[in-house]
Order: C-alpha cells, then structure tokens, then sequence
C-alpha cells in the first residue's frame, strides 16, 4: 500500500477556530434592506464597523467635554465619512447607469427576436395618459 494514497482517506481534525471559517456579513440583511449590489459595493470600500466606528467618533467628538484630541479625530472621521457619501453616490450612479444599459440591452434583443412580447410588455408598463372624466351636465 503506498502512504500518499492512505493519506487521501485520512481523517481530518478541526479544533475550534481553525480550519476553513468564513463568515457570511450579507446574510443579515434583509430582502427588503436596500440594494444588495450596493450595499457589497460600499461594504468593499468601508465594512459596517469602520462606519460605525467614523460615527461614534463624529458624536464622542462633538461632546462639550471631549480632548481635543478627540475633537481631532472626529474632524478626521467626519472627513472620511464625506469621502464615503461621495463614493456611494459613485456606487449609485455606476449601479443606475449598468441597469439602464441592460434593460436597453435587454429591450433591443426582444424587440429583434419577438416584436409581438415586446409590444405587450410596453403595453403592460408604459404609463396611459388620464382620460377626463365626462362632465355632467345639469
């Protein structure tokens, strides 16, 4: 019998905290929550606890008694917090532009491939013009 091919079978022990532990930070968030392709996007640029860390800094530091060298941290965090709404603006903005982009993709291959489904899916969506109700007369 060769060693490496019982090696194979070996079995494999994990003490807690070891071996392959990942943590799933998106499963938290509901459905409902917001846009989940944003909401990786700004989690990439700043995770939930840099966030609220910038904001608990920005508070403590606006304290009557806080050190100024709190004070000097909060002008810090609330400067990274000004770069973070301009970056999710950005994130906003790219998301809006790729979803346009799509459905006009996706709106061009139908109406090329099923003229008929196109039509009825305009009908379904484009908004009618209100039509008045008649005047009664007296």
């Amino acid at each position: 019998m060769f060693p490496w091919f019982w090696l194979h079978w070996a079995p494999q022990l994990h003490f807690p905290l070891s071996g392959a532990v990942t943590q799933d930070l998106f499963s938290g968030i509901r459905p409902t929550a917001g846009d989940a392709d944003i909401e990786r996007a700004v989690f990439d640029v700043a995770s939930y606890g840099k966030q609220i860390g910038w904001l608990s800094e920005v508070v403590l530091g606006q304290q009557p008694d806080a050190r100024p060298e709190r004070a000097a941290q909060a002008q810090a965090a609330l400067q990274c917090l000004r770069t973070l709404a301009a970056e999710v603006e950005t994130i906003k903005d790219r998301q809006r532009r790729e979803r346009r982009e799509a459905a006009s993709a996706a709106v061009e291959a139908l109406a090329q491939s099923d003229p008929e489904a196109l039509a009825a899916l305009l009908a379904r969506h484009v908004p009618r013009p209100a039509v008045p109700a008649p005047r009664r007369s007296r």
